[in-house]
């Protein structure tokens, strides 16, 4: 769907038991200074008020549409139930306990539209939480590496990243149910590996530091899945070439 000339951006949110932030994150998609969005939350069957402050949002702004899990499943395969209720040209992803920055959405659809050969473009974030507030990248990411780089060290934020959706979808690529940890890490990998990355030097996004993140309370099933990640990729034709870069992934992982 396009509006004035702007294509609709879809913005995926996924809620469990988030009462505590979703409010601000909300509401740092209302402050956008692009207005072509749609807000897919994707709610994992909280037990707390999350429906009820979404719904207080969705009675006065209906690009916030609410889809709700059967049974609770973990964050990877969440996401893979969302996806097919993406409809824009253009994903954002955005956590509830994070926020954007009031002009990120309209700084990378400029870009990717200005730059049609990108199927991503990501920025500098803020990490932060009570204590400390700085930003992930005191100098520009190695884009010109490549994607043997970006395997062997990945470094890019999720919730700075904007995906031109369509190039997902012509490549057949999602978030894959199967990782409950990486299928960010898998989608944005397999994506760079068809489509160009573009970096803005901009502080878009901020991501909150927690000691209940995935990654940090169960490592042991983080490193698995890359291991498994890594076996599957050497097998595939589309990322074999960085075979070298994969057993390095894979070494560090065991």
């Amino acid at each position: 769907m396009i509006i004035n000339n702007k294509p609709l951006v879809s913005i995926l949110m996924n809620s469990y038991n988030s009462e505590s932030h979703i409010e601000h994150a909300i509401n740092s998609v209302l402050s956008q200074t692009y207005k072509n969005w749609e807000l897919i939350i994707w709610d994992n069957c909280s037990i707390d008020s999350s429906i009820s402050i979404i719904d207080k949002f969705r009675k006065k702004d209906q690009r916030i549409k609410l889809y709700t899990a059967k049974k609770h499943t973990d964050l990877g395969n969440a996401r893979s139930l969302a996806w097919k209720y993406l409809r824009g040209k253009y994903l954002a992803i955005l956590d509830t306990d994070d926020y954007f920055e009031d002009k990120k959405i309209e700084i990378q659809v400029h870009c990717l539209e200005k730059n049609l050969k990108y199927g991503i473009c990501f920025s500098n974030t803020i990490y932060f939480n009570e204590k400390k507030n700085y930003p992930l990248y005191k100098k520009n990411p190695p884009v010109s590496e490549g994607i043997s780089r970006l395997i062997e060290k990945y470094y890019i934020s999720l919730g700075s990243v904007l995906i031109n959706l369509d190039k997902a979808k012509k490549n057949n690529l999602s978030f894959d149910g199967y990782f409950s940890h990486i299928a960010d890490f898998d989608l944005i990998i397999k994506l760079a590996s068809k489509e160009k990355i573009i970096y803005v030097d901009s502080i878009l996004s901020g991501w909150r530091l927690r000691s209940t993140s995935l990654t940090w309370t169960n490592q042991d099933q983080f490193y698995k899945e890359l291991i498994k990640w890594t076996n599957e990729n050497l097998k595939n034709n589309d990322l074999n070439i960085y075979s070298s870069s994969l057993i390095k992934l894979k070494k560090r992982s065991i």
